[in-house]
């Protein structure tokens, strides 16, 4: 990589890094870094972040599983290496991250109190084991333990979910649990609280007065991929996709829409079924069909089940508040009344309610069990008891795994954490899904040739495609957070019928019918203050996002992490709009520093987020 004095970032107050910053990218890469930025949330962009902190500070923290080496591959994916070119832009800070989930990780943002940053779901009056975050990556570093070895951290900087934020002030509020000790509970790297005892919880209200307003701002293109364990002597998948032997990237199992529905709504609970689900024909005419229809390929073109004797279809889900759950619920949301428009099993009741989509499984499971009935389903609303949720990308990831016992597995998970994107020896294989561009053009079966890929796999080329729809258009310089929620875009009243099915008035990104669109797309929202107070913690977030967004120069090893973590950088119209109306002074809503320069985002503000 170029030396640091390329990046004469553009800030707020247009200033530049110090000449001390510049002097010490050329320090080795074990230099400690003394300045911190402190990220909590989202576990589906822990892992890739982990990395960005680890390029711009030109080192990785303790055992986060990460090295430098010429070994990485841009056109990848070569999982646990980073970039040889990552000199460090900035050695003296060092970004830290709480994968904590998407709900922890929005509480903490809108109390601005770093100890609301805690793993799984606590109950006021309760003595738990202390709520850390996911082990990975590691949130505190061992290898720098004076500086960074302790937690909750100090301040938070940015908290990051992959669902909104709400859209008026007065829903920006959070029950935020009190915590005994109040010292840290990991302290020096070395030493750990075991206990915490929760105390009672009251609203708290996001404090515009005095951290300026809330922003919300896409990090990058998400794929929610559909882990399979295909570990199965019964199971007989004629769509999988091999080379030399291996299954290729979305190669485990080819899915319809329609499938997806079928199994998400408890319609199919078994891998040998041919019950009959609904699909939509190329003119969005209603079809039944066996549910293993589009079990052909690699020279059989005649389905048959995938499993030769009775194997559950067990689905691992997120038990915590999850914006990986947001984004499959908001897909499932869009396409399955669609696919069920008489409501004849239930697509509409289970999936068209006010409740959905959320960050909450949970939500979706409770109308499963209230459409379906007794039987199967009951009040513990799990169909025969194989529905198990887990917490974090990391639990999903494991509770669907590879091994035998838990063969016919499925979840959802961001494609980092599937083969081949991911480190873990136990990650899965992904699904390919069909899009909407392959149902309107009368593709919905995989191809019965060998070499053939039909359906759409998890990748940085096909989230990119989906982000390219021209009608997911980003937000003016006048906009508020709110308008930069994607999940919010929606197709005009004046949108025609996308093969025969009106989408007027539905959201962009699951319906999207650009060719080669990977459908169950999404983001990691970054939720900033308008305002920092501190001018160094302030200045060294702005230099860091200025860096990550791309401005004023680009820095290519951004885009190879991300796409070998299985995203992608915004597409050019959304970069440059989150350049133009946040990180540009004189556009009247650009973060800024209380301590000086340009007024932009502390405007009224009293204070500035950690003063």
């Amino acid at each position: 990589m170029q030396s640091t004095t390329k990046y004469l970032l553009g800030t707020s107050s247009a200033l530049v890094l110090s000449a001390a910053a510049m002097l010490s990218a050329v320090q080795p890469a074990n230099a400690q870094a003394t300045n911190g930025l402190y990220f909590g949330g989202s576990t589906l962009a822990s892992e890739a972040f982990r990395q960005i902190f680890d390029c711009y500070t030109g080192a990785t923290v303790g055992n986060d599983g990460f090295s430098f080496s010429a070994s990485f591959n841009a056109a990848g994916p070569t999982p646990g290496l980073l970039p040889a070119a990552c000199a460090g832009v900035d050695t003296t800070v060092q970004g830290m991250y709480a994968g904590v989930g998407s709900g922890n990780g929005f509480r903490g943002y809108i109390s601005n109190t770093p100890s609301q940053w805690y793993s799984g779901n606590v109950t006021a009056g309760s003595v738990v084991a202390t709520p850390f975050p996911a082990a990975q990556p590691p949130y505190v570093d061992t290898l720098n333990s004076t500086n960074f070895g302790s937690y909750p951290y100090p301040r938070v900087d940015v908290g990051l979910s992959d669902s909104p934020l709400a859209s008026t002030l007065a829903a920006l509020t959070t029950a935020a649990f009190s915590f005994t000790p109040s010292a840290n509970w990991a302290s020096g790297g070395a030493t750990a609280t075991t206990q915490v005892a929760v105390g009672s919880s009251s609203p708290v209200s996001f404090n515009v007065a005095a951290w300026g307003n809330p922003v919300q701002l896409p990090a990058f293109e998400v794929p929610v991929a559909i882990p399979v364990n295909v570990n199965s002597t019964l199971l007989t998948i004629n769509s999988q996709i091999k080379s030399g032997g291996a299954i290729v990237t979305g190669g485990a199992i080819q899915l319809s829409s329609a499938q997806l529905c079928a199994i998400f709504s408890g319609l199919v609970t078994d891998w040998n079924s041919v019950a009959t689900i609904p699909t939509l024909s190329s003119t969005g005419t209603v079809v039944n069909q066996a549910f293993d229809y589009t079990n052909v390929g690699n020279g059989v073109a005649t389905a048959q089940p995938y499993a030769s004797a009775s194997l559950p279809i067990s689905v691992a889900y997120r038990s915590d508040g999850s914006g990986t759950s947001f984004i499959i619920t908001n897909y499932l949301k869009a396409v399955c009344p669609l696919i069920d428009p008489t409501d004849t099993y239930k697509y509409k009741s289970i999936f068209g309610a006010a409740n959905l989509p959320s960050t909450s499984f949970s939500n979706l499971i409770s109308n499963i069990a209230a459409a379906r009935g007794n039987g199967p389903w009951n009040a513990a609303s799990t169909v025969a008891g194989a529905w198990a949720g887990s917490s974090g990308s990391g639990g999903v990831q494991a509770a669907v795994g590879t091994a035998a016992a838990q063969a016919g597995r499925i979840g959802y998970v961001s494609g980092d954490f599937v083969k081949p994107y991911a480190i873990a020896t136990n990650a899965p294989y992904a699904a390919s899904v069909q899009n909407e561009a392959q149902r309107i053009a009368g593709v919905t079966t995989p191809a019965t040739a060998a070499t053939t890929l039909t359906f759409i796999p998890p990748t940085p080329a096909a989230v990119d495609l989906a982000w390219g729809d021209t009608r997911l258009t980003p937000p003016s310089a006048t906009s508020t957070w709110a308008n930069w929620n994607v999940y919010g875009i929606n197709f005009a009243s004046t949108e025609p019928l996308h093969g025969g099915v009106a989408v007027a008035g539905l959201s962009v990104l699951p319906l999207t019918n650009q060719t080669g669109a990977y459908p169950l797309s999404g983001t990691t929202f970054m939720a900033t203050y308008s305002c920092y107070g501190n001018a160094t913690n302030g200045q060294n977030l702005l230099n860091f996002l200025n860096w990550y967004y791309q401005y004023p120069t680009s820095d290519v090893n951004v885009k190879n992490i991300l796409n070998n973590n299985s995203f992608s950088p915004l597409n050019k119209q959304w970069l440059t709009a989150v350049q133009a109306v946040y990180l540009t002074p004189g556009t009247g809503v650009a973060l800024a520093l209380a301590s000086g320069g340009s007024a932009d985002g502390c405007t009224g503000v009293t204070g500035g987020a950690n003063p």
